[in-house]
């Protein structure tokens, strides 16, 4: 082996022996900047109510009226209470879908909770229907899927809730579940509107 290629074993291996001890390697880089960077917002979902609700009273086929207050309600079977309240629903995103309801728990057993206010609970929210914007009623718990109109503009939708409180008359198999549910007390301080975000896959 001639001199030259000694030289040259021996400059490699040096190269190698920077190498293995966490030396660095300089080389050359560049960068530039992406043509078309903006702003990312992110869109809104919000509803709040636009007047105070309204209540009204039916026994079974009569005639609505108005309650001026709930509180002091005392129903009995046969009777409808009547909930209305209108609101605005704000929506703004691309792909943003949702759904209107009644908030979990709208009717639930006044405190303390007692065997009377638990079977009026079973009695009322068995019966309790919700309509949106005059569409036709539903079961409490079911969500209605409004549909928002552009994928970047802000969407307001008026909404009115008119939901029904129905306490069962002559129902010969709930004899003892309404005898059970004299005296009962439930709380409506969480009826309410939920508005839910759903997948807006196409």
């Amino acid at each position: 082996m001639n001199k030259l290629t000694k030289g040259t074993i021996a400059a490699g291996a040096a190269v190698l022996l920077l190498l293995g001890t966490g030396g660095t390697l300089a080389y050359w880089n560049d960068t530039a900047n992406i043509a078309g960077q903006t702003n990312i917002t992110a869109g809104r979902l919000n509803v709040a109510q636009n007047v105070a609700p309204t209540w009204k009273i039916k026994h079974t086929t009569g005639t609505e009226t108005a309650v001026t207050n709930i509180g002091a309600v005392r129903i009995v079977p046969g009777d409808q209470l009547i909930y209305s309240g209108t609101y605005t629903v704000t929506a703004e995103g691309q792909n943003l879908a949702f759904t209107v309801g009644l908030a979990n728990g709208a009717i639930a057993a006044a405190t303390p909770v007692t065997t009377a206010n638990t079977n009026l609970v079973g009695r009322l929210a068995a019966a309790t229907t919700f309509s949106v914007n005059g569409a036709p009623a539903v079961n409490a718990g079911t969500t209605v899927k409004i549909n928002k109109t552009g994928n970047n503009t802000i969407n307001t939708t008026p909404v009115t809730i008119t939901a029904t409180i129905t306490w069962p008359f002559g129902d010969a198999s709930a004899i003892s579940a309404d005898n059970d549910a004299k005296t009962g007390a439930v709380n409506l301080s969480n009826f309410a509107l939920t508005v839910t975000q759903v997948d807006g896959t196409p």
